[in-house]
C-alpha cells in the first residue's frame, strides 16, 4: 500500500518537473540563451534521478542502487543548474 505513494509523489515530480524543463526548453528556443539550455538539461537530470530511483526500488527492491543513482543523478543536475547560473554567457 505505501508504494502507491511512492508512485504518486514520482508522477508529481515527473509531471512538475517535466514541465520546468518544458519551459527552459521553450524560454531557449524563444532567446537562444544558452544559460535557459543549460537550466532545463540540469533540472532534467534533477527529475530524471528522481523518477529513475522510484523505478529502480520497484524493480529490484534494492534501495542503496536507487539511492545512489538517484543522489549521482541530481548532483549532476544540480551541478549544471549552477553553471547556468554563473558560468554561462550569452
Amino acid at each position: 500500500m505505501d508504494l502507491i505513494y511512492l508512485d504518486a509523489a514520482q508522477g508529481l515530480i515527473l509531471a512538475f518537473g517535466g514541465t520546468v524543463v518544458f519551459y527552459a526548453v521553450r524560454a531557449f528556443l524563444r532567446t537562444k540563451s544558452r544559460a535557459m539550455l543549460m537550466l532545463g538539461l540540469g533540472f532534467a537530470f534533477v527529475t530524471a534521478g528522481a523518477v529513475m530511483a522510484g523505478v529502480l526500488f520497484n524493480t529490484n527492491g534494492d534501495l542503496v542502487a536507487a539511492e545512489t543513482a538517484q543522489a549521482a543523478s541530481q548532483a549532476v543536475g544540480f551541478l549544471i543548474i549552477v553553471y547556468s547560473f554563473t558560468g554561462t554567457k550569452d
